[in-house]
């Protein structure tokens, strides 16, 4: 997911600098001004398309540990975390990691060979 974010800033802060630098070379038909406002749009896009795609992430990381079923019980399980999250232990922390991991696993296919 990484590369993915690079990619995403990367590509925001070329669209923000070809865009600026643009419009500001039909405005002032200067090359130093076009690039320092190219520089600034760059920027400026790529730290707004970071923090879309940060509040993309989390929203969709929200949907998918949300629990399926009744409201009751994720209310109950959110209440549950939030009391004993300070006085959970190394080992049971590891322990619940490996039993979701366990739940969640999904098959993995090896590459076939010659």
């Amino acid at each position: 997911m990484k590369d993915d974010a690079k990619f995403f800033f990367f590509l925001a802060g070329f669209v923000g600098f070809v865009l600026f630098y643009l419009i500001s070379s039909l405005i002032y038909k200067d090359f130093i001004h076009s690039l320092l406002h190219g520089s600034v749009g760059c920027v400026f896009f790529a730290t707004s398309g970071r923090f879309l795609l940060g509040f993309a992430l989390s929203s969709s990381r929200m949907q998918d540990t949300t629990p399926e079923g009744d409201p009751s019980s994720s209310s109950a399980v959110s209440s549950k975390s939030s009391t004993q999250e300070k006085s959970i232990s190394g080992e049971e922390l590891a322990a619940a990691t490996n039993v979701e991991a366990l739940t969640k696993a999904k098959k993995v296919s090896l590459p076939k060979t010659k």
